[in-house]
Order: C-alpha cells, then sequence, then structure tokens
C-alpha cells in the first residue's frame, strides 16, 4: 500500500517524527490510539517483517509526549522506533514531489499541483489544494466525507459557514456546487493565509470569505449549512452555538469523529437540538448530518 499522510495540526518550523514497525492488526486502531497525544499526524507506509511501517510527527519535540508516546507504541507491540528532527520544509518538499491528482467521491478531483495543472476527468470538479502549512488536503478521509456529503446536499443557493477551514477545500467546494456565499473560519492566522493563497489558484474567481477568529464572531448571523471538520473534542462544545446559527431546518455536516465515536456524537448532538438523518463511515473516520430542529 501507499502512504497515507493524516495531519490534524497545521505545521511547525520544526518537527520530530517517530518511525516504528506496528503489528498489522494495530493499524486499525492506531487513529483511537494516538486521540489523547498532542501529535500534528501520522504517516501509514507499507509492509515490513509482518508489521506496519509508520511516522507519528509531534510538533514539540522537548515535549514529554516524546518519551510516553515511545513507551505507548512499544507497549502495543511496535519495534525499531527511530527519532528524528526535521525541518517542515523537508516535510512539504518530499509530500509535495510524492502526492499525485486523486478522485474523491462522485464529482471531485484533488489536484495537489497548481503549476502542473492535469484536467479533470469528464463531470468532475477539479479543486486545486497545494499541501501547504493547513490541515485538508484531500487526501484525509474526515475531508473527503464532507466532500461526498456535499454530493448529496442542496447547496445551490445556500448560504455556508466552514468552521476549522484549514486550507480552505470544503469552503471552496461548497463555492463550486453553486452556494450564493460561504465563509470560511478558523483561529489560526496561518490556515487562513493558506486558505486565501489556496483560493487564488482555482480555476474560477472566487468569492468566499476568509476569516480569522472564533465562532463566536458570527453571534447573530444565519446560515442554511454549516461544515465541520474538526476532532469531537472541538467541535462539540460548538454544538449549541452552531445550532443557534443555522437557519429553521438548517444542515450541518460534522467531520473528525472516529468511527467508533458515531453513537456517542450522535446522542450529544441530539441534545443540542439536532435530528441525524445520515452518517458514513469512511475508513476510520465519520461523520454526520445534522438538521437543526424547528420548533413551532
Amino acid at each position: 500500500a501507499g502512504s497515507r499522510l493524516y495531519t490534524t495540526e497545521p505545521m511547525r518550523d520544526t518537527y520530530m517524527s517517530l518511525r516504528c514497525v506496528i503489528p498489522a492488526q494495530l493499524e486499525e486502531k492506531l487513529p483511537e490510539l494516538l486521540v489523547p497525544w498532542e501529535i500534528l499526524g501520522t504517516e501509514i507506509g507499507g509492509i515490513s517483517g509482518g508489521g506496519v511501517m509508520i511516522a507519528v510527527y509531534l510538533s514539540d519535540p522537548a515535549s514529554a509526549d516524546v518519551d510516553g508516546l515511545c513507551s505507548l507504541l512499544t507497549t502495543h507491540g511496535a519495534r525499531d522506533i527511530e527519532r528524528e528532527f526535521l525541518d517542515v520544509a523537508d516535510w512539504l518538499a518530499e509530500f509535495r514531489e510524492s502526492v499525485r491528482p486523486f478522485e474523491v467521491g462522485r464529482c471531485w478531483w484533488i489536484d495537489p499541483h497548481p503549476d502542473q495543472p492535469t484536467a479533470a476527468p469528464s463531470g468532475r470538479q477539479r479543486l486545486v489544494v497545494e499541501p501547504r502549512m493547513a490541515f485538508g488536503t484531500g487526501s484525509h478521509e474526515s475531508t473527503q466525507a464532507i466532500l461526498m456529503a456535499l454530493e448529496d446536499i442542496e447547496v445551490n443557493r445556500r448560504r455556508v459557514l466552514d468552521v476549522g477551514t484549514g486550507s480552505g477545500i470544503l469552503a471552496l467546494a461548497a463555492e463550486c456546487k453553486g452556494a450564493d456565499s460561504v465563509i470560511g473560519l478558523d483561529i489560526d492566522e496561518t490556515a487562513v493565509w493558506v486558505a486565501l493563497e489556496t483560493a487564488q489558484q482555482q480555476e474560477w474567481r472566487s468569492r468566499v470569505s476568509f476569516v480569522v477568529g472564533p465562532v463566536a464572531c458570527f453571534d447573530g448571523a444565519e446560515f442554511d449549512i454549516v461544515m465541520c471538520n474538526m476532532i469531537t473534542s472541538s467541535f462539540l462544545p460548538l454544538a449549541g452555538q452552531l445550532k443557534k446559527m443555522l437557519a429553521p431546518a438548517g444542515t450541518a455536516v460534522f467531520s473528525g469523529l472516529l468511527a467508533s465515536e458515531v453513537g456517542i456524537v450522535s446522542t450529544a448532538l441530539v441534545e443540542a437540538g439536532f435530528t441525524i438523518p445520515s452518517h458514513r463511515i469512511h475508513g476510520d473516520w465519520a461523520s454526520l448530518v445534522a438538521v437543526s430542529v424547528t420548533h413551532p
């Protein structure tokens, strides 16, 4: 199998990689195992000696997380653990060189090379997303889940808010589907700068507005669709706020939760005033489509 890179936070100037071989049966459990740890992402590589090669990236090499994570991995059967300090430029150059355009769902074509474009196959919309220092290259299952959800949601002429926009890929996808207005929101200034540059690389003149700030800066605004691709501990506390920002019978799409969390998250969203008409399992991850309950 080829490498897969799961990024969970923007990259820093320097970082540490922990490379090792884990038992094959541990691969499916790895995302859940790593949730409590402050990591940048995980790369799943090929097979080696009956195990699976992985690399775990940490933003703070001086953190006690390094020793603790090594101990955790060893406890679960990891072997040949190696530590390496790398510059972010090294990671980006290597990843950009290896990544190729790919299909997502029924209608998306994700092209990571703005300077060497590859035309989208017939019937697909090309989204240019160059690997940069923000989450959302389109390769992660949680991002793909929302892209696929947008294929089945009426987006045309709707008002859309993308919370935790990262690279801006989901906001731009909503614009492709005909949204009347789209706002991409993120508390990370670097992510918003990346999103602005990503918007400029598209084949059309994007009108998406990208904003640095918390959800609270849009209190009182009303949206027809809210997208939120963040880990559960980040988006669940916002559920009540997002419910208030939705138009009557508005739709929210939540992604970034583990497949094992669907039941717990669904219950919490129902308590916050949503119904859950559908969910999608994509690899180790899941997404939920939630509709705002209206009361007479």
